[in-house]
């Protein structure tokens, strides 16, 4: 009987998320509005009285800036580590769109081929699925009967639904599973009261009500 529950939280709202740049470890972080948003996550942490066992936190600036805000509030110290991070894009690093387009047309097809590397030094949609699958189940192993709360990204939360659904990245050419800034996803990992199978049922996602005057 695993009864793991999984929450993943997006970062809030970076430089990257308002301007045409690819930030990856060149991240600078959260935005005024992204930092709002943190505290206002926070807030409701505190009001609703979150109890987790465990804090894991990507090591990306805007993720970081995040975990920092809200680990106070579920009263956890922070995990961080580096295979959290989103999809990586090895030389776009720091570039703009517009240079992008230009220089790495492949950028534009990752999701339509998911073998493709975005960039050299970059993963394909493929890698990136496949590390953060490897990540997740790691994390759930280890804390099985668990609440683990996971601060992210957007591209890590997509990559959980194909984990936790058993799909491949190839299921990304056709649907999408969208996460604003600050939102949370909750897993749980629980037997089947129909057949005593262990499965991953979907409780929320894209849960953002706290956001209604951030």
């Amino acid at each position: 009987m695993s009864n793991t529950l999984i929450t993943f939280i997006r970062h809030g709202e970076s430089y990257a998320n308002v301007e045409p740049i690819v930030e990856s470890l060149t991240c600078r972080g959260l935005t005024a509005k992204g930092i709002t948003q943190a505290h206002a996550l926070a807030k409701r942490i505190t009001a609703e009285q979150w109890q987790y066992d465990v804090l894991y936190a990507s090591t990306l600036k805007r993720a970081q800036m995040t975990a920092q805000i809200i680990a106070p509030s579920l009263n956890l110290p922070i995990t961080w580590d580096d295979d959290l991070h989103e999809l990586r894009v090895g030389e776009l690093d720091g570039m703009h769109y517009q240079d992008i387009s230009q220089q790495y047309p492949t950028f534009d097809n990752a999701i339509k081929d998911v073998h493709t590397k975005v960039a050299p030094n970059g993963e394909s949609w493929n890698e990136f699925a496949l590390r953060c699958a490897a990540t997740l189940n790691a994390i759930a192993t280890l804390h099985t009967g668990k609440r683990i709360a996971v601060v992210c990204h957007g591209g890590v939360i997509e990559c959980a639904f194909l984990w936790a659904c058993d799909l491949n990245a190839g299921f990304r050419r056709r649907v999408a599973f969208p996460v604003h800034n600050t939102a949370f996803t909750t897993w749980h990992h629980r037997v089947s009261p129909f057949d005593q199978r262990l499965e991953w049922q979907l409780l929320c996602h894209n849960n953002h009500t706290h956001l209604t005057h951030a």
